[in-house]
């Protein structure tokens, strides 16, 4: 693919970055030759079946740069304050300065780790991501947003870091396991419920093109929902207002994954049953019909992720969701759908209210 076939859409912020969509790994190198600080070193951050599959791609653009590889096991459980202090020693030892630039070379783990660990190393250094998950390239990459887990809660510990630039190459989704597409899918109906009925529409009637992954009904998927993700953190970057609604599912589905101890459920699957918890609740308040809890049930069960759980306690969960980052003065903060392609930010949740979203949801 040329150049000319690319697209770019810039995130407007305090410090404006590009998205790039389309972009090939190889030619990252060329992209790092025209940025106005001059790069020499080179640590690129990533899981090691990642780079089984795409270090050698990318290096054929990085031949004028020092480069270093820092190899970081899968899971979840790896955003933790232990990685991120063997990974200072590991960048110390391989000469790192304020100069350095960190390429964060994966999904959302990475980008979530590589770009904690950028943040704070030296009071904070350079950062591309190159996501190549499609949670990462329609989510999780752009907006500036890293973090890693506390025994108490998911990303508690974070920052706001903006990259230099995304950098996406769709090629990437070809290998990617289902399970880590119905993650990317998660995330990306998400965006639709918030604001795009269309692209719901979109997810209704390209359920086959997406099941085959059509590349041309990928790239379409990839870049609409990308496409709400850049708008409304070009709006609220600091998430102040508009951007919290980005969160729809997500108090419930960080409750479910920190309860289970990462193990057992992905974070799309969290997300697609707080998805669902949270339109229940949201029919309770009056916000949506059930015949629209219904519809989102049903999509989001064409893709194959789930809508319950069993064997929770919604107690226990209640009582995870009090560590959630968006709440207030002790009052939890919750993103509800209104209709489908709109969401509001609600304040006046009661437990009682929560507890009963939770028992939808929970299966026996």
């Amino acid at each position: 693919m040329s150049s000319a076939e690319w697209q770019k859409i810039e995130v407007l912020a305090d410090r404006s970055y590009p998205v790039y969509l389309g972009a090939p790994l190889e030619e990252l190198g060329d992209y790092l030759h025209s940025l106005p600080e001059k790069v020499e070193h080179i640590l690129i951050i990533s899981h090691q079946t990642v780079l089984d599959l795409y270090a050698k791609r990318l290096m054929k653009g990085l031949e004028d740069y020092r480069v270093n590889l820092l190899v970081v096991p899968a899971g979840e459980t790896e955003k933790s304050l232990e990685r991120l202090s063997q990974l200072t020693t590991a960048a110390l030892r391989y000469g790192a300065d304020r100069k350095t630039l960190v390429v964060a070379l994966g999904g959302g783990v990475i980008g979530d780790l590589a770009g904690f660990f950028a943040s704070v190393f030296m009071r904070g250094i350079r950062l591309i991501q190159v996501p190549t998950t499609l949670l990462a390239q329609v989510d999780s990459s752009i907006g500036g947003k890293v973090a890693v887990n506390h025994p108490a809660g998911k990303n508690i510990l974070g920052a706001f870091h903006p990259p230099q630039a995304v950098w996406t190459d769709f090629t990437t989704l070809e290998s990617l396991p289902w399970i880590e597409v119905e993650n990317g899918l998660a995330e990306s109906i998400k965006h639709a419920l918030i604001a795009d009925s269309d692209l719901f529409d979109f997810f209704e009637t390209q359920v086959d093109g997406i099941k085959r992954r059509d590349p041309s009904i990928w790239r379409m998927m990839v870049t609409r929902s990308s496409s709400v993700k850049v708008r409304i953190v070009s709006q609220d970057e600091r998430e102040q207002g508009i951007r919290g609604l980005l969160n729809l599912g997500h108090s419930f589905g960080h409750a479910l994954e920190t309860q289970m101890n990462y193990r057992g459920v992905t974070h799309g699957q969290g997300v697609s049953i707080g998805i669902v918890a949270a339109a229940h609740l949201a029919n309770a308040k009056g916000l949506i019909t059930l015949d629209e809890v219904e519809k989102i049930e049903q999509l989001l069960q064409h893709y194959g992720l789930p809508t319950t759980i069993s064997g929770q306690d919604p107690q226990a969960l209640l009582q995870r969701m009090q560590a959630d980052k968006k709440n207030q003065g002790g009052r939890k903060i919750l993103i509800l759908p209104q209709g489908i392609g709109n969401a509001v930010i609600s304040k006046d949740c009661l437990d009682s209210e929560i507890l009963a979203a939770w028992h939808h949801v929970i299966s026996d």
